[in-house]
């Protein structure tokens, strides 16, 4: 009785962690650079994203952290950044999102754009 009740929480277990990994937003092809999400630069693409998305829907936001960053050459030193972030919202509660930034490193804001910006729970 014991063994089958072991064996059975080892299934659950293995089959949760293949429903993470199968869950965890992938970038489009051509995305071929993966960017360090902890890196300053990053970090302000991320909040680029949110703050832009908070002013066009009015929508009370707070960025927290960006989890994964992938970047595509968009010709003329730009760049496409495909990234999942994570918000608050007015209650505080924690979402994550996905997003594509256009824009050229070392620009002024003006040049950047908010391509994409959904939620990984639709």
């Amino acid at each position: 009785m014991k063994q089958s009740a072991v064996i059975v929480a080892a299934v659950l277990v293995v089959s949760l962690l293949a429903v993470a990994v199968v869950a965890a937003p992938q970038p489009p092809a051509g995305y071929t650079t993966q960017e360090d999400a902890s890196s300053y630069f990053i970090q302000q693409v991320g909040k680029f994203a949110v703050n832009v998305y908070k002013i066009a829907y009015m929508i009370p936001m707070s960025y927290v952290s960006t989890s994964q960053c992938w970047s595509a050459p968009a010709g003329g030193g730009a760049n496409y950044y495909w990234m999942v972030l994570t918000a608050t919202n007015r209650t505080g509660a924690a979402g994550q999102y996905v997003s594509t930034v256009w824009g050229i490193p070392g620009s002024k804001s003006k040049t950047w754009k908010l391509l994409t910006f959904n939620s990984t729970t639709n």
